[in-house]
C-alpha cells in the first residue's frame, strides 16, 4: 500500500529541483496518456444495450441513482430548457435571470421563447448575484463549484452525482448519448411536484431521448463518478498543499471534471496563465471556456460586467480524469506550483508558511538571489475560494 503523498514538501527550492528527481520520465513516441473526463462523458458508442429498456425504466433508473428523486429524460439540454420555460409560465418579454457567461445555448433557450435574459455579475468566488426576475437559472460550469441558492440549476455541460440529494427546485443534466438522431439526451430532476408534472403533461414522443442509451449511462455512471471523485479529490490536495492556492469545493449534485484554482489578486491573471501554460500543463482558462456573453456588455446588460469579467478571468480549470495515475496528477499540479513559485504567489493561502520558505532560500541561495519572493504581505489575513 503506498502512503500519502506530502505535497507540502513534494518541491522546494527555487525551480523545483527536489521534483526533478523524481519527476516525469522521458516519453517514447507511442506514448497516450489517460483522457481527462471531458473526454469521457459521452457513453461509449459500443455499449452494450438492453432491448427491453423503456423509457419509463431509464427514468426509473435515473431517479435511483438521484436518491429517489422526481426524474424526467428529454432528447437535449436545450428542449429541456424550453419545456420548463412553457411549464412554468414564463410570459412573453418577461425577464429571466441567467449569468453573465451563460452559455449560447442557454441564452438562446430564453430568447426563444420571447423572454428577455437578464444578464447577472458574480463575484470573485463566482457566486451569482442576486435577482429580482421571477425565475433565474444558474449555471455551474463543469461541475467546478457548489452553487448558492440556486433555484433552477443548469448542469448540462455535465453527469449528474449518483446519490446527490437535490437542492434547487429544478436542476439539469446532459446525458451525453452517441445517438444517431441527434439526441444527446438530458435530464431534469425536480423538487416541485407540480412543476414536475406539468413538464411531463407537456413533453412529446419527438422530445425523448434514446431509452436504452439513457439507461446504459445511468448503469456506468456510479463507478465512473467513484474514480472520478478519488482523482478529483486528490488533485485539489496537490494544488492547495504544494501550490498554496485557493481552490473550489467541487459541486456535489454535478460530477466535476476538472479542479478549480484561483489566481491571487497580486499577481496579473493573464500572466500567471502564460506562465502556467509555458509548462505543458493541461491546463485552461475559464474565461476561453465560457466567457461572458456578449449581450451581458451592453449598457442593458451585466451593471458591474468589467469586474464580473476580472473575477471570471481569476479561475483556472486543471482537468482530472478518471483514469490518471498519480504521475499524471502530479503533472497537472506541478505547472501551477512553478507558476506560483516564479510570480511570487505560492503558498498565498498560508503567509506564516510562505515566510518560512522565502527565508529557507535566503539562506540557501544568499542575497539577491532569483528564487521565490512572496509578493504579498506575509502578516496578512487570506479569505478567497472556498
Amino acid at each position: 500500500m503506498n502512503l500519502p503523498v506530502d505535497w507540502g514538501t513534494l518541491w522546494l527550492g527555487g525551480f523545483c529541483p527536489v521534483g526533478a528527481l523524481g519527476g516525469l520520465p522521458v516519453r517514447g513516441a507511442d506514448y497516450a496518456a489517460h483522457p481527462p473526463l471531458d473526454d469521457l462523458l459521452t457513453l461509449p458508442p459500443d455499449t452494450r444495450l438492453r432491448a427491453d429498456a423503456t423509457l419509463e425504466s431509464a427514468e426509473e433508473a435515473w431517479s435511483e441513482r438521484l436518491g429517489g428523486a422526481m426524474v424526467l429524460l428529454a432528447r437535449d439540454a436545450y428542449r429541456a430548457r424550453r419545456l420548463l420555460h412553457q411549464a412554468a409560465g414564463i410570459q412573453p418579454g418577461e425577464w429571466v435571470g441567467i449569468p453573465a457567461n451563460a452559455s449560447h445555448d442557454l441564452a438562446e433557450s430564453v430568447k426563444h421563447h420571447k423572454a428577455l435574459p437578464r444578464f447577472l455579475d458574480f463575484d470573485a468566488n463566482l457566486r451569482l448575484a442576486a435577482s429580482s426576475t421571477r425565475f433565474t437559472w444558474t449555471q455551474v460550469l463543469r461541475g467546478l463549484w457548489q452553487p448558492q441558492n440556486a433555484t433552477w440549476l443548469d448542469c448540462a455541460d455535465t453527469l449528474p452525482m449518483p446519490g446527490a440529494a437535490e437542492r434547487s427546485v429544478v436542476t439539469l443534466y446532459g446525458l451525453h448519448l452517441p445517438d444517431a438522431d441527434d439526441r444527446p439526451g438530458a435530464l431534469l430532476a425536480f423538487n416541485d411536484e407540480a412543476l414536475y408534472a406539468e413538464v411531463k403533461a407537456l413533453r412529446q414522443p419527438a422530445d425523448c431521448p434514446n431509452a436504452a442509451q439513457a439507461l446504459a449511462q445511468s448503469e456506468r455512471l456510479p463507478e465512473l463518478a467513484e474514480r472520478q471523485s478519488a482523482n478529483l479529490a486528490e488533485a485539489r490536495r496537490g494544488l492547495r498543499e504544494a501550490a498554496g492556492l485557493a481552490t473550489h469545493e467541487p459541486n456535489s449534485l454535478a460530477l466535476a471534471t476538472a479542479v478549480a484554482v484561483q489566481i491571487p489578486l497580486e499577481c496579473d491573471a493573464a500572466t500567471f496563465y502564460a506562465y502556467v501554460e509555458q509548462e505543458n500543463t493541461p491546463v485552461r482558462w475559464l474565461p476561453q471556456i465560457q466567457p461572458l456573453h456578449y449581450a451581458a456588455l451592453r449598457a442593458d446588460g451585466a451593471p458591474e460586467h468589467r469586474r464580473t469579467a476580472e473575477n471570471l478571468a481569476r479561475w483556472l480549470y486543471v482537468p482530472v480524469g478518471p483514469d490518471y495515475t498519480f504521475e499524471e496528477i502530479k503533472h497537472g499540479v506541478l505547472g501551477i506550483v512553478k507558476a506560483a513559485e516564479y510570480l511570487g504567489v505560492r503558498w498565498r493561502s498560508n503567509p506564516a508558511h510562505a515566510a518560512e520558505y522565502a527565508a529557507l532560500m535566503d539562506q540557501t541561495y544568499g542575497a539577491g538571489h532569483d528564487a521565490y519572493r512572496p509578493l504579498f504581505a506575509l502578516d496578512g489575513a487570506f479569505a478567497a475560494g472556498d
